[in-house]
């Protein structure tokens, strides 16, 4: 679901993909979407961005596209309860997994969106 105030700019992001990565853009924008109503999305840092609240300097998670590949990405993956193990990643914050298994996991999915939503705006112990 593309909401009305960011939708040209998402439409757009999508018509750039090819038509694989662009059904698992949308896929996962459903997912992400269903996991909680206050969800807003934006295209920011050249991806599709989850936020509530117009918390965008702590954003929840984001749909970033390569050439080979769609991941789903958490600003604060590292914080995440991830019972399933589908995170992976080594930056201090930043974890993701592939479009691929987040489709196949729609539970786990939800689950990482509700924990990001948890941590949102905590940060690492110094």
């Amino acid at each position: 679901m593309i909401d009305n105030e960011h939708g040209s700019d998402i439409r757009t992001w999508l018509a750039g993909l090819d038509e694989n990565q662009r059904n698992q853009a949308e896929e996962l924008m459903a997912l992400i979407s269903a996991a909680d109503a206050r969800i807003q999305q934006a295209l920011k840092w050249g991806r599709i961005t989850f936020t509530v609240e117009n918390r965008w300097h702590d954003w929840l998670c984001a749909i970033a596209a390569a050439k080979k590949e769609v991941r789903l990405v958490f600003h604060k993956g590292v914080l995440l309860d991830d019972p399933e193990r589908l995170l992976t990643g080594s930056a201090r914050y930043v974890r993701e997994v592939t479009a691929e298994q987040a489709i196949r996991n729609p539970a786990a999915v939800g689950s990482l969106v509700h924990s990001a939503l948890t941590h949102q705006t905590d940060l690492l112990q110094q």
